[in-house]
């Protein structure tokens, strides 16, 4: 486990990283067709299968079971991210580009956090 001094800055790092990320995605969001969180869950089994196969091509390969529950979380992850960046569509008819880029601001950044989390408890 790092330092307290290197994990709040590693922390801090991807906080910014993600709400940096987040007013991009906000900033230049136009709405051109209507909100579809089917293709969110389409994007996110995609992204899961192809995360899933290339665990599978490494030679020091994690257990099924563990496998697994990779999976399931790697989906949920996507799933999340990917429905929430559906959810702009919604954000827009409230409050238009600006509440969309706080929103989407806010949302990188603790998305930010969340993946520090992991990362940062692997180490």
């Amino acid at each position: 486990m790092p330092k307290p001094k290197v994990r709040s800055g590693l922390l801090r790092q991807y906080i910014w990283a993600g709400a940096g990320l987040g007013l991009y995605f906000g900033l230049f969001f136009r709405p051109v067709r209507e909100a579809n969180f089917a293709v969110a869950v389409a994007l996110a089994l995609l992204a899961t299968a192809v995360t899933i196969v290339i665990a599978l091509l490494k030679k020091d390969r994690l257990p099924l079971r563990e496998l697994g529950r990779t999976a399931v979380t790697t989906f949920i992850k996507f799933a999340l991210v990917l429905a929430m960046l559906e959810g702009r569509h919604y954000i827009y008819d409230l409050g238009g580009k600006w509440l969309v880029a706080v929103f989407t601001t806010l949302l990188g950044a603790a998305a930010g956090w969340w993946l520090a989390q992991s990362d940062l408890s692997t180490k």
